[in-house]
């Protein structure tokens, strides 16, 4: 609902409401024990209705025409609210005759909100703090203690409170901010605000400013995710259902902000109105980010359509069945290989064994990585190539080969990505994860398992002063493929993967001992792999969910009715070193894990 203008140019400051319901009442979830309350309104500032000062009605007009007789007066009302009023002026007296005329009509005081200075109009009203009744600070589930309280710099706190306002019915969510720093940091989120507007991001309803305590009041009781969602622990589905429908808004959102404000910054934290289950962001940085979860690495439009299940009651007794009786098997798999509803694991692994698609355990304890599956028949999805980072000049040779000429190269980066129909690996690892667990009898350690849908070969040589003139030279990409039993279809660094030569044909090859006493750099390897991995509650849904569709959950049928890849449990698994990896690469500052990983030729 927009501001309401008036015809002959009148005008009143009022609080626009967020809640057009537009669309249909079940588009989304609603009725969530224990937060969801009945739908309301907060009121606007009606005409006639906002009294300061003994003034008993404020209303704002525009003049584009000078007056006679006009004696303006600018003053400032209340340092405290911010209230900023230009005076009225008199009408002009009336004609004369043995008696004077009635005076005209005076004009009454125009009112402006906010900051005197700025002389316009706020979108936002000033509420005074006395009209808010704080109720209960809003926590989030950690292990740190208090959450709700973040730090905003330098003596400078942000507190989010539910609470109530004199007046409105219904419950608000209040930002407030304290320290030295307070009005500053208020400020700069109150301009964010400003600038973007959207029914998936907090709306801001009206703010509070006294000497040393300021606050924005948001329109509705706003949950924070985690804690939403915690309300749905006995329900992995609904937990899944829940998940992926807020990861559609969050990316929704995201194009909006990269449309409309695209400087501010995408690592927020994720809020749940109460009242209707939709997400809400909150620009102000600080709180806990959820950005990560909801990444948008899939195609998200399919899905948006696909979850937006009618009739649906989150907090009804049937609505685990409703989401069963509606959704297909694969639609369900491919919600639950949404990333927000996954693990992302990113490992760097021994560069001395075969990797590729398929299914693996972590052992994160004794540090090492094995193989659970036979190798699925799937080629990358790409053909194999070298990606050169700096664009450094090569020449393909003959042989395939590819030569680098140094020094006139001081550094290089090649990477080698291997993609493999990420969806279809997922989906079919989901199919009949139940059917591996039963057979090889190890379901207590299912968070464990990591389906690998990406591997990246990397070789580097790093920066060093002072290279002799020589040549590297670099092998083909497809000498990465094994074509050998029992790893076919597996990938890995070959035998001689880069060699350093004085000779420009590259026909005479230096040792490693040799190339390091003539001053070369050491050549640098690794093997990243990239996978998802689920929690014991998923793994629980899919059971439920395949039962409720009338499959044995811990057969294939599943996966052979849709036509999914089978997979087999390798009988031969054999361990290799592996470590949960933050960085895109190997910093090189640690030998030993270099020796250990095998990352120097």
């Amino acid at each position: 609902m927009g501001l309401q203008a008036e015809s002959d140019e009148e005008f009143i400051v009022l609080s626009t409401s967020d809640y057009a319901d537009s669309e249909s009442t079940l588009r989304h979830p609603k009725n969530v024990e224990p937060f969801i309350k009945p739908f309301s309104f907060l009121p606007s500032l009606l005409r006639g209705s906002f009294k300061i000062s003994g003034i008993s009605e404020a209303r704002t007009r525009k003049y584009s025409e000078p007056k006679p007789r006009r004696q303006a007066a600018e003053h400032t009302v209340n340092k405290y609210y911010n209230y900023h009023i230009t005076g009225g002026f008199g009408g002009s007296g009336g004609e004369g005759g043995d008696q004077g005329g009635d005076g005209g009509t005076g004009h009454g005081p125009t009112v402006y909100f906010g900051h005197p200075e700025a002389r316009e109009p706020s979108v936002f009203r000033t509420i005074p703090r006395g009209d808010v009744k704080l109720l209960k600070e809003v926590c989030l589930r950690t292990t740190s203690g208090v959450v709700g309280r973040q730090s905003r710099g330098v003596g400078v706190w942000r507190t989010v409170y539910h609470a109530e306002i004199r007046g409105d019915p219904g419950t608000v969510t209040v930002a407030m901010y304290q320290g030295d720093s307070a009005e500053e940091e208020w400020r700069k989120d109150i301009a964010k605000y400003e600038s973007i507007w959207h029914p998936y991001i907090m709306q801001l309803c009206g703010l509070v400013n006294t000497k040393r305590l300021y606050a924005m009041v948001f329109h509705d009781e706003l949950i924070p995710f985690p804690q939403f969602l915690g309300c749905f622990e006995h329900s992995p589905i609904l937990r899944a259902y829940i998940t992926a429908y807020c990861t559609t808004e969050f990316n929704e959102a995201s194009d909006y902000i990269d449309h409309v404000s695209p400087k501010i910054s995408k690592d927020l934290s994720v809020w749940i109105r109460s009242a209707t289950g939709e997400l809400c962001l909150d620009l102000a940085q600080g709180g806990p980010s959820m950005s990560s979860r909801f990444a948008r690495w899939r195609p998200i439009d399919r899905l948006r359509v696909m979850i937006r299940l009618e009739n649906l009651s989150l907090d009804a007794p049937d609505s685990e069945d409703a989401i069963i009786s509606s959704l297909s098997e694969d639609q369900y798999h491919e919600i639950c290989s949404q990333p927000s509803v996954a693990q992302f694991q990113q490992l760097q692994v021994s560069t001395e064994h075969p990797v590729g698609p398929g299914i693996f355990r972590l052992d994160s304890q004794h540090g090492t990585f094995v193989r659970i599956t036979e190798p699925l028949q799937i080629l990358p999805d790409e053909e194999l190539d070298w990606s050169n980072h700096g664009n450094g000049p090569d020449e393909l040779l003959p042989n395939s080969w590819i030569r680098y000429n140094f020094p006139r190269m001081f550094a290089l980066k090649l990477e080698l990505n291997l993609w493999f129909l990420s969806y279809e690996i997922q989906k079919a690892w989901l199919a009949q994860a139940n059917h591996i667990f039963a057979e090889i009898q190890e379901p207590e350690n299912v968070e464990d398992y990591v389906c690998v849908d990406y591997v990246q070969f990397i070789l580097r040589i790093p920066y060093k002063p002072n290279i002799p003139e020589g040549y590297l030279f670099v092998c083909p990409p497809q000498d990465f493929c094994t074509n050998t039993e029992p790893h076919a279809n597996s990938y890995q660094w070959p035998a001689c993967p880069a060699y350093w030569s004085l000779d420009p044909s590259g026909a005479v090859r230096l040792s490693t001992e040799d190339a390091r006493i003539l001053g070369f750099p050491a050549i640098h390897i690794e093997t990243i792999i990239v996978g998802l991995s689920w929690d014991r509650s998923i793994y629980g849904g899919l059971r439920r969910f395949h039962k409720g569709k009338g499959h044995n959950p811990e057969s294939q049928e599943v996966a052979r009715q849709l036509g999914y890849p089978l997979f087999e449990v390798l009988s031969d698994r054999v361990p290799f070193p592996a470590r949960k990896y933050n960085y895109s690469w190997c910093d090189l500052q640690d030998p030993e894990h270099c020796r250990e990983f095998g990352h120097y030729l």
